[in-house]
């Protein structure tokens, strides 16, 4: 009995873990934009006579998601661009506030940008010795060229990694789509279906059949 009520508060606490840290993220979030945002609506005449409170952090909120559009507009311009090149060329001159720096802008790019243009497929292949397979993605592919660039990346931080190139038929496409590759990559493989697991012990089993085919061949 004490074992079942372990295992269910287990369960319960597993499920609501994530939404909790979720909710507390976006309270957060919530808190410091009206933080920053109220002291300037403030100062508009009749702003906060008009509009009752819980309506003003809505007006802080909008007008906070209007700010960072404008300033996306603005760093897609010539001007922008220059502008944004000179803060981050001061910025990599201060030794620690570089490395944060670097290092938030690589994991924003992995998941606030598109990256089906530069991930193109998933692929498994033996690495870095025989009988050892890693997942990577293929980032250049030309179809009637026999080698594949492929991106190898490191875990828990995809955004760092290694460029290989590989012969084609050394590297088996993996039927999962870039973001469920990214997320294995993520965990550690911690995190997996059982049919994206039968699934690269197949593609591990069809590798090494190619690779033991072409040691017998003469």
């Amino acid at each position: 009995m004490i074992r079942q009520l372990q295992r269910h508060f287990l369960t319960g606490l597993l499920a609501v873990t994530p939404l909790m840290i979720t909710a507390w993220v976006l309270v957060k979030v919530y808190q410091l934009i009206d933080r920053v945002m109220r002291p300037w609506l403030q100062r508009i005449p009749r702003l906060t006579e008009t509009y009752p409170d819980f309506a003003l952090t809505l007006i802080a909120f909008a007008s906070f998601l209007l700010l960072i559009v404008l300033v996306g507009l603005g760093a897609r311009s010539l001007v922008g661009r220059a502008f944004m090149n000179v803060v981050e060329g001061v910025i990599h001159r201060i030794p620690f506030v570089k490395t944060i720096f670097m290092a938030t802008k690589q994991i924003a790019s992995v998941f606030l940008t598109d990256k089906r243009s530069a991930f193109q497929k998933v692929v498994l292949f033996e690495y870095p010795r025989l009988g050892c397979y890693s997942i990577g993605f293929v980032t250049h592919d030309e179809p009637d060229h026999p080698m594949l660039n492929v991106f190898l990346p490191t875990t828990p931080n995809p955004t760092s990694g290694y460029m290989l190139v590989l012969p084609r038929e050394q590297a088996m496409v993996l039927p999962l789509s870039v973001e469920d590759g990214i997320k294995l990559i993520i965990s550690g493989g911690s995190i997996m279906t059982t049919e994206q697991a039968q699934s690269l012990r197949r593609s591990a089993a069809e590798l090494l059949a190619v690779r033991e085919r072409g040691e017998a061949a003469p």
